[in-house]
């Protein structure tokens, strides 16, 4: 991407042009699509383009931004009706009608993939889902730590109180909660209260069967004749008890991993990184092995990346 205006994606023109208005056509139509990263990125702009000519058709009635949406995407019988749908949809919103989610890597040649969805979505957000999860959680420690009496006051006033202004909740949650209510309104901040009611009941439910996590010295005892090769002395430890999400946060007593290291001292992590835990780790090195190469007049060295 460096130096260039856009993504080439290795391919000639045409299909290049081809590939994105296949992928922009399927997010319309589906509302999110996984992809790789690359692909997802430049789909993302295009998709942002035509959905605001067609916001521009349907509200300020310009028939050349019509046309130029309706010739862009495939499918146009099935694809022009739903994007009547997301004009109307986005009519407040001034732009950012996408959202992109890392999503792994994809199996076989091991190529980073993302989701892309549209915002707002009937058929569910992610985000909301993440920002739903780290209320209940928040929620759910702050009860254990004040004890079990406050357990049904948080649960009485859960979802009348505005919670992107909650001093309880830290700031990155109150921020991520505010960018999904900030267009979305009553409606939205309702969903968000009844998701993170629902994962809170579920955290009670948990622990209150499978009880506190807590070091299963049974398991720990079983594994001195199964030592680690090597002869190093280092092994995972196991737990009993429920599974802590990935990116929680360490609690007093209580095991697990700890919440992924930032990537900026001075900043929070977001929302995404924290529910993929250990595996948002990245390494921005590139090992360069020293590999011998014996041939039959000289000896030299090649390095492999």
């Amino acid at each position: 991407m460096k130096g260039l205006a856009f993504r080439k994606l290795s391919r000639t023109s045409s299909h290049r042009r081809a590939l994105l208005r296949n992928l922009v056509t399927s997010l319309i139509q589906h509302e999110r699509i996984s992809t790789t990263v690359a692909k997802a990125k430049e789909a993302q702009r295009e998709a942002e383009k035509i959905i605001t000519k067609a916001k521009r058709a349907a509200l300020l009635n310009k028939v050349q931004q019509h046309i130029r949406a309706r010739d862009y995407v495939f499918d146009r019988e099935t694809t022009v009706p739903k994007l009547a749908e997301l004009a109307e949809r986005y009519r407040e919103r001034p732009g950012g009608y996408t959202r992109l989610h890392l999503h792994g890597a994809r199996q076989g040649d091991n190529a980073p993939r993302a989701l892309l969805e549209l915002v707002d979505s009937s058929k569910g957000d992610l985000k909301m889902e993440l920002v739903a999860r780290t209320l209940a959680r928040e929620t759910f420690l702050r009860t254990k730590r004040l004890g079990e009496a406050t357990v049904r006051q948080e649960i009485e006033t859960f979802g009348t109180r505005p919670l992107e202004h909650d001093q309880r909740l830290r700031e990155l949650t109150r921020l991520n909660v505010l960018k999904l209510v900030k267009f979305g309104g009553a409606e939205a901040r309702a969903k968000l209260a009844q998701k993170a009611q629902e994962h809170y009941f579920r955290l009670m439910a948990t622990e209150a069967i499978d009880g506190p996590v807590r070091i299963d010295e049974d398991a720990i005892k079983a594994l001195g004749d199964n030592k680690p090769r090597g002869g190093s002395k280092s092994r995972p430890v196991p737990y009993k008890g429920p599974r802590r999400w990935a990116g929680m946060r360490k609690d007093p007593g209580m095991g697990g991993p700890e919440e992924p290291r930032r990537l900026r001292p001075d900043r929070e992590n977001s929302v995404i990184r924290i529910g993929k835990g250990a595996f948002a780790k990245r390494q921005n090195r590139r090992g360069r092995v020293l590999m011998p190469v014996t041939s039959s007049r000289t000896q030299s060295s090649v390095h492999v990346q």
